[in-house]
């Protein structure tokens, strides 16, 4: 606000030449507020001289092409708008062609739309990496952040069905597996809308687009490829060039990504497990056997490229397990302790806060009871990840099983330290039953205070650890069917 006002003051001691003589390193003033994106200085200066919209920068770019490669939305919306409006001069073609590929990089779709109803020619032309406005459409990997781009995508299709001679086939080809690779869904249904006869396309290593929505893991395509019944039946049942099913293809190592609390080498070992098994739930069961041309299984090739992941996989679980294990021990060790050790006296009196102390000794050794069975639990999933299965090959011994394992014993274990609270506030009580109610107040209040600092600050991975409960519940039902 207060740079506002000084600029508007500034105005008032400036002429309309000053704005386009005096530069700061070749860029006037209307060109650093188009960096920098702020529409209120801009639309102070463009009052005070309308000609810097068409005064270029060092580099020779038009302020619009400099807010528009900044990715300032709301700039870029008014400059448009300026040059549109001016009576005295129009944008020259090859800054248009410019404009129109920048705001499609920096997913300015509504300009987009609009340049491309004033030049549909421009639906046919290549940038400087040789893609038309169609493939750059198809690689944008977060279109589902922009309202726009459905609109922008349209568009481009309904140019390019009024311009039918002009259509490049292969283009169209390449275009759907850029965004197969992408998760392009909503450039995918409105592509196959438009042409479904693209859906059985295959690519020059006989790929086809369920191959390859598989093969990068890309599993919203892959779902509306198989909600199409005709499509699900062909091409589950085609292979490549390499004799590779779909299967086969699953098993292949996935592009490494990284996630936040998500890059631990099991959890990417436990999730391509997770995604061969769901691949093997849609392929016809001889094709499970299949061998391709390197003589492989779908398995086979699985645990060969996954080896070396697998292997650490496996070792960071049982270190982390073994840690956890000497924790549950501890734990058991002292619950099995306090609940041999609490004096017994005087059962009947009443002199203790809320309840006899009858009812505290009950209490007690359920709380104990209860939270050393748990605390025992947790021991018995750990050790399961620690031994290995002496009838599965170490190859082949399952990542995700493992960890479903060790997350059982986490919740486990957190579940006994829990029980292990309240068990302590009945040992107070019973043990220091000359002290005030107050004290037991503020003991309650801090133990709180504890859990929920513990769950703001830690709830990613509790969440975690529910999907994943959730995750291994949904199996079981699933086989159990």
């Amino acid at each position: 606000m207060e740079q506002t006002t000084f600029v508007k003051e500034l105005m008032h001691c400036m002429d309309k030449e000053d704005l386009v003589n005096y530069k700061e390193e070749g860029n006037t003033a209307f060109c650093l507020a188009a960096m920098s994106g702020n529409v209120e200085i801009a639309k102070i200066l463009f009052c005070k001289n309308p000609w810097l919209l068409w005064i270029r920068d060092q580099n020779h770019m038009l302020p619009i092409e400099i807010a528009s490669s900044a990715g300032h939305i709301p700039m870029t919306k008014f400059l448009f708008r300026k040059t549109s409006e001016d009576p005295h001069y129009t944008l020259p073609f090859p800054d248009t062609v410019k404009l129109f590929f920048l705001t499609i990089n920096n997913n300015i779709y509504t300009v987009t739309s609009e340049l491309l109803d004033k030049e549909s020619k421009l639906v046919t032309l290549e940038n400087e990496k040789k893609l038309t406005a169609l493939q750059m459409l198809a690689q944008c990997s977060r279109c589902e952040e922009s309202i726009d781009y459905r609109e922008v995508v349209n568009s481009v299709f309904k140019v390019m069905e009024k311009q039918k001679d002009t259509i490049n086939h292969a283009q169209l080809s390449e275009a759907m597996f850029d965004a197969a690779k992408s998760g392009n869904i909503k450039f995918l249904e409105l592509l196959l809308k438009y042409h479904p006869d693209l859906l059985f396309e295959v690519n020059s290593s006989k790929q086809s687009l369920l191959h390859i929505a598989i093969l990068h893991r890309q599993k919203s395509v892959c779902k509306l490829i198989l909600s199409k019944p005709a499509a699900k039946n062909i091409m589950t049942k085609l292979v490549d060039s390499g004799d590779n099913t779909v299967l086969h293809i699953a098993g292949k190592m996935g592009q490494r990504e990284i996630k936040p609390g998500f890059s631990t080498n099991h959890v990417l070992m436990s999730s391509e497990e997770k995604w061969f098994q769901d691949v093997e739930k849609i392929v016809p069961p001889a094709m499970k056997t299949m061998k391709n041309k390197d003589g492989l299984t779908p398995k086979e090739l699985f645990y060969l490229t996954h080896e070396i992941l697998h292997k650490e996989s496996i070792s960071g679980l049982q270190a982390t397990a073994n840690t956890l294990l000497v924790v549950a021990t501890l734990v058991i060790g002292l619950g099995i302790t306090g609940g041999m050790t609490i004096p017994i006296g005087n059962i009947d009196s009443r002199n203790t806060p809320f309840f006899s102390r009858k009812i505290w000794y009950t209490f007690f050794f359920l709380f104990v009871a209860l939270g050393t069975c748990l605390c025992a639990s947790s021991m018995f999933f750990y050790a399961s990840v620690i031994l290995p299965v002496c009838w599965a090959r170490p190859e082949e011994e399952s990542v995700r099983l493992r960890l479903t394992k060790l997350v059982f014993g986490n919740v486990s274990l957190f579940a006994s330290l829990g029980l292990m609270f309240p068990a302590l506030i009945c040992a107070s009580v019973l043990i220091f039953e000359f002290l005030s109610s107050w004290i037991l107040y503020f003991i309650c209040a801090l133990g709180l205070m504890v859990f929920v600092v513990h769950l703001t600050l830690d709830y990613n991975r509790w969440i975690g650890i529910a999907c994943s409960v959730l995750s291994y519940l949904e199996d079981v039902h699933r086989l159990g069917q």
